[in-house]
C-alpha cells in the first residue's frame, strides 16, 4: 500500500468511528439537557400555579385548570380526607414524581411522547393530586433536527479535512515522486550524471543530494570497473595467446622425447584452461555491469538447433543419445550474445558430466514458457546450495572451471528466468522458465 493511502485510510477509519460515536452521544446529550429543562419548567410551573390552585381547593373546584398561555395540560383533583389529627399547615406537599409518559396521537396506532410531573397536597385535611403535562413531541423533532445539522456538517468537515490533506500531501510529495522516477530512467551505463529537481522542502533537497552523491560515485566505480574489464581483456589475451602459439611451435620441435611431449601437453591443457577462466571472468563482470545492453527477439529453437549441431561431434563421441522435443518454439526479448552463453552452458555442461552411452532430452515447451534438458549423470543429486555458487564442482572433469553454472545464473537473473534443478529417475534436471 502506498504512503498516501496508508495514511489516509488511518484517517478516514478514525473519522467513520468519531461519527459513529460522537453522533449518539451527541443525541443522547441534548435528549438528558432538553429533559432536564423541561422538568425545571414544570417544577416552576407548580410553584407559579400553587396561589390559584389553594384557591381552587377553598372553592371545591377541582378537573382540569386552563391557565392562559402556560402550554400545559393541568389535571387538579380532590383524593379524600387526611387521617391524621395533629395540626397541621394549610397547604402540605409530598415528594414530586417526574416522569415520561405517552398518550394517543390523532393518527391511528401511533402516540406521543410526554414529561409528566405528578404530586400530592394536603390542603384543609384534605388530599387533592395535581398532574402537569407536557407534550416532548416537538422538542424531539428539534433535537433530531439539530443532531441532523451538526451530523451533516460535520461529515462535511471531515471530508473536507480528508479531501485537503490528500490534496496537500499529494502536492508536497509530488517531489518524491519524481525523485522516484528519475531513479527509475536512470541508467550509470548511459548517463554518467544524475542530476534531481530542486524541491522547496528541505528534507527533499537532503535526500537528492545524497542520491546524487551516491549515483556519482557508482558511476565512478562503474567506470573504474569498466576499465579494468576492457584493459585485464586486452591484456591478458595476449600473452595467453603468444604463450599457446609458443607451445605450438615447441610441439613441433624435433627430436621431443616422450617426457618432454607429455609436459608441453600438460602446459597446453594448462594455457586453454586459463584462456577459458579468464574469458569467463571477464564475462562475469561485464555481466555484473549490465553491460550487455542491446536487446532483440531471440527464438529459443533456433539457437538451440545451431548448439547441438556445434556440439555434435562431443555428443557422437560419447556415444550420447540427445533427443529434442519441441512443441512450439518460444521467442523472448534479451541480449542475443547472453542467451547463446546461457543456453550453451547448460547444453555443455549436460555433456561434459554425462556418462558413455548416456541420454540427453531436450525439450521445450511452449504453453509453459519454460526449457528443460533432462541428463545421466552421477547416480546422486548435486548440493543444490552450491550448485550456482562460483568455483563449485562436483565433477572430476579437469576441463570444468566452475563457473559455468554461476554465468547460467547471472544470466537468468539479469532477464528475470527462473533456473531449477531437480534429480528424479536417476536424471538431472535444469529447468528454465523464461
Amino acid at each position: 500500500m502506498q504512503l498516501l493511502k496508508k495514511t489516509i485510510t488511518a484517517y478516514f477509519i478514525f473519522s467513520v468511528i468519531l461519527l459513529l460515536v460522537s453522533i449518539p452521544v451527541f443525541y443522547w446529550t441534548l435528549k438528558r439537557l432538553m429533559v432536564a429543562n423541561v422538568d425545571e419548567n414544570l417544577i416552576a410551573t407548580k410553584t407559579r400555579i400553587m396561589p390559584q390552585l389553594l384557591d381552587a381547593a377553598a372553592g371545591n373546584k377541582e378537573g382540569v385548570l386552563r391557565f392562559p398561555g402556560s402550554g400545559y395540560d393541568i389535571l387538579f383533583e380532590k383524593e379524600g380526607a387526611r387521617k391524621e389529627t395533629h395540626p397541621q399547615q394549610q397547604a402540605e406537599r409530598k415528594t414530586d414524581s417526574l416522569y415520561n409518559s405517552e398518550s394517543t396521537d390523532s393518527h391511528p396506532g401511533s402516540t406521543l411522547p410526554n414529561r409528566l410531573l405528578a404530586s400530592h397536597f394536603y390542603i384543609n385535611q384534605e388530599s387533592y393530586s395535581l398532574r402537569i403535562t407536557t407534550s416532548l413531541a416537538d422538542k424531539y423533532l428539534l433535537i433530531q433536527r439539530i443532531v441532523l445539522v451538526s451530523a451533516l456538517l460535520l461529515v462535511a468537515l471531515l471530508v473536507g479535512l480528508l479531501v485537503i490533506n490528500r490534496m496537500l500531501t499529494k502536492k508536497i510529495w509530488q517531489p518524491f515522486y519524481n525523485t522516484l522516477q528519475r531513479l527509475r530512467e536512470y541508467r550509470v551505463d548511459r548517463q554518467p550524471k544524475l542530476t534531481l529537481q530542486p524541491s522547496s522542502i528541505s528534507e527533499f533537497n537532503d535526500l537528492n543530494t545524497a542520491i546524487e552523491q551516491l549515483a556519482e560515485r557508482n558511476y565512478q566505480v562503474y567506470s573504474s570497473q569498466k576499465e579494468f574489464t576492457e584493459n585485464a581483456s586486452h591484456e591478458m589475451q595476449s600473452p595467453l595467446a603468444v604463450f599457446q602459439s609458443k607451445l605450438e611451435l615447441l610441439m613441433q620441435t624435433k627430436p621431443l622425447n616422450e617426457d618432454q611431449a607429455a609436459l608441453i601437453t600438460d602446459l597446453a591443457n594448462a594455457s586453454k584452461r586459463m584462456a577459458r577462466l579468464n574469458k569467463s571472468l571477464i564475462l562475469l563482470t561485464k555481466i555484473d555491469n549490465d553491460q550487455f545492453i542491446e536487446k532483440e527477439t531471440v527464438a529459443i529453437k533456433e539457437i538451440l538447433q545451431k548448439l547441438i549441431q556445434q556440439y555434435e561431434f562431443q555428443i557422437q563421441q560419447q556415444g550420447i543419445h540427445l533427443r529434442f522435443q519441441d512443441a512450439q518454439d518460444i521467442t523472448v526479448t534479451a541480449n542475443r550474445t547472453l542467451v547463446e552463453i546461457l543456453l550453451g552452458n547448460l547444453l555443455s555442461n549436460a555433456i561434459r558430466h554425462n556418462i558413455p552411452n548416456g541420454s540427453i532430452e531436450i525439450s521445450l515447451q511452449a504453453q509453459d514458457r519454460e526449457l528443460i534438458i533432462r541428463n545421466t549423470g552421477r547416480p546422486s543429486a548435486l548440493d543444490t546450495q552450491k550448485l550456482f555458487q562460483r568455483f563449485q564442482k562436483e565433477s572430476p572433469d579437469a576441463n570444468s572451471i566452475g563457473l559455468g553454472l554461476e554465468i547460467v545464473k547471472k544470466i537468468s537473473t539479469l532477464n528475470h528466468f527462473s533456473i531449477q534443478y531437480h534429480f528424479s529417475d536417476q536424471l538431472h534436471s535444469f529447468s528454465l522458465r523464461f
